[in-house]
This record gives structure tokens, sequence and C-alpha cells, in this order.
């Protein structure tokens, strides 16, 4: 971490004066890709809409959030064989009286278009080098390094852990014999791809190979974004048994507001069931947070389901309370509906 310190000022500055041509080689990079095979061949893309409803009963009131968007994937091959791939989601997204809402919105009733994931991934470099990946990816962290949770009712507190869960930069990724890593270092402007006011973010993970029955890692983060510093360390874990998992992350760290840091701790248990035929699946959340200088932890329970009629229809529902009355005097209790069609 002492190296860190030394060459992080240079590294953020680079990346300060530099942020638009990260944005320029991504594209050069597409291109010159592209350039290896034919533009439709080994090109997936589909339309992405969903509906969602929330109904926060302990402040009554009722929102709504509906995304349109398209979500594209295409593999780059030569005669040698694939030497990246290339993943853009856009979407136009819609809040109706949503309280709080998103920082990316003005109010409660603003639309605005979304940026999830646009990034490249090259994957053929000399023998023993890692893949680089270059654009807006999820920050490779805890569970949701394997876990792709975006636009679903499912999550693991990704961007509530760590104050964001996409970011814009680079990062160094490669799958080995027995292990796999993902590294990154990023600008902290989430949706923007540039440092705000000194915003940067180092995030890393390394765990078993995440296709086997019993899967383990090991997370470090350390960051400034929103004016808030962040220190994370992680383990998560993932066991298959039939169609029932047990899935967890528990995360140590300290954040700090205006010099005065406060250490953190995140609990999270889940039990996951499937049917055979993998339409349904059941899910139950044991969620804790504990804040020094709080008088008492979190304590949440999240209990969903998920149900895919088809190869384009989802329905989703959640439920979440809170099961200690928070200092406010209300306990939260939020659920949820969404409907999500993929064509």
């Amino acid at each position: 971490m002492g190296i860190f310190k030394c060459l992080q000022p240079y590294v953020q500055r680079c990346f300060n004066e530099y942020s638009l041509v990260l944005l320029s080689l991504s594209l050069g990079l597409v291109c010159s890709l592209a350039s290896y095979a034919e533009p439709i061949e080994n090109f997936r893309w589909s339309i992405d809409g969903s509906a969602r409803i929330n109904n926060n009963i302990a402040s009554d009131n009722t929102s709504r959030i509906f995304a349109l968007g398209l979500d594209t994937h295409k593999v780059f091959t030569s005669k040698s064989g694939d030497i990246g791939y290339m993943v853009g989601q856009l979407y136009f997204t819609k809040l109706s009286n949503q309280t709080p809402f998103p920082w990316m919105f003005d109010d409660k009733d603003d639309s605005t278009l979304v940026v999830r994931e646009a990034h490249v991934n090259y994957t053929a470099g000399p023998a023993g080098m890692p893949n680089i990946r270059l654009g807006h990816f999820t920050l490779p962290f805890g569970l949701e390094n394997n876990l792709d949770t975006n636009g679903r009712l499912l999550d693991y507190n990704h961007g509530k852990n760590l104050g964001a869960k996409v970011d814009w930069g680079i990062g160094l990724n490669d799958v080995l014999d027995t292990f796999q890593y993902s590294v990154s270092y990023t600008l902290g402007g989430k949706d923007e791809p540039k440092s705000i006011n000194g915003s940067y973010a180092v995030t890393g993970r390394v765990g078993s190979l995440s296709y086997h029955d019993f899967v383990f890692g090991v997370s470090l983060y350390h960051a400034e974004m929103d004016g808030v510093k962040r220190k994370r360390v992680a383990i998560d874990w993932q066991y298959y048994w039939h169609t029932w998992g047990l899935l967890g992350e528990a995360a140590l760290g300290k954040d700090t507001k205006q010099q005065q840091w406060r250490n953190e701790q995140y609990y999270l248990l889940e039990v996951n069931k499937r049917s055979v035929d993998e339409q349904l699946k059941l899910y139950t959340q044991y969620i804790v947070t504990n804040r020094s200088g709080d008088k008492k932890n979190n304590q949440l329970v999240n209990i969903g389901l998920s149900y895919q009629f088809n190869g384009q229809l989802e329905l989703s529902m959640s439920s979440r309370k809170q099961l200690i009355t928070p200092e406010s005097g209300k306990k939260q209790h939020l659920v949820r509906a969404q409907l999500r069609y993929r064509f």
C-alpha cells in the first residue's frame, strides 16, 4: 500500500489529463479488433425493456422505474482464434415519483440515458500476460464479480458498500489453471469518464475458478469518491449442491468524510433454490451493516423470487424489511415487482 501511495498522485494526474483519451483508446481498440473479422460475425444484440414498481411501506410512497435499452456483445476473432470481446449496454431510464432518486437523476420524475456496461476486453496478449479491459465496467469486488445483477431486483449491495457499482477505467484480468483474478484502476466518476475532485478507485479480487461448485474469493478496495475515502477487505463464497445455493460476503473497512474515519462491517448471507428446469428461483438474504458511532446496527431480511416464463419474459418480486428499529423510528419495508422482456 506504501508503493500505491507514492504512485497514486502521478497515476491520478495522468488519468485526469487524459480521461477523454481513454474513450478514444476504447474506440480505437474496437476498430482495430473489428478489422480481423466480419462486423456481424459473432455479434449478439437484444432490446431489453423493464417496468418496476416500488412500494415503500415505511414512507407510504409508491414509485415506478421504466427502462428500455440496447444490450450488445461482440466477440472478435482472427485466424488463430478469439482475440477479445466488447460489451455495450445503453438504457433510456424514466423515474416516476422515485424518492430518494439515484445520483445520476435530477429529480424524482427525471429521465436520462444510463450506460450500464461499455467496455472491451483484449484477450490475445503474449503467453503469461493478463487480459486488458478498458471502458465502463463493474468493479471487481465480492460476489458481484461473478454474479451479474444489472437490471435485476436481486442485488449484493455493491454500490452501497463501495460507493459505486460501475466506473470508467482500465483493468487486468485472467483465468489460470487453479484460480482467476481481476484488478482495476478507475476514475471515480461513475457514469462520467473522468476524475472528479481527485476521485479514483483501486479494486481487486482473487478467487478460485467460478465454474466450480465451491467458489471462494478475497477482495481489496481503496478509493475516494463523492468526497468520501473508503477502504475495504472482503471474503466471499458460493457453494452449490444440486438445486440449492449458499452464498456469503463479509467486508471490513473504514470510511472517512471531513478527516474523520469510521469503521464499518458488512455481512451478507444468502440461501437460494432453483427449480430443476431453472425457470423459478427463490432466495432469502440476511444483511447486517455495523458502523462505529451508530447506536444500533442495521439488519435486513430480503426475500425474493424470479420466474422465467421463456427466453424473453421474466417476472421478479422481492420484499426487504428492516429487523431493528432505527433512530428515525421507522423500520424500512420495501416491496418491489418487475416485469422484464428481452427480444
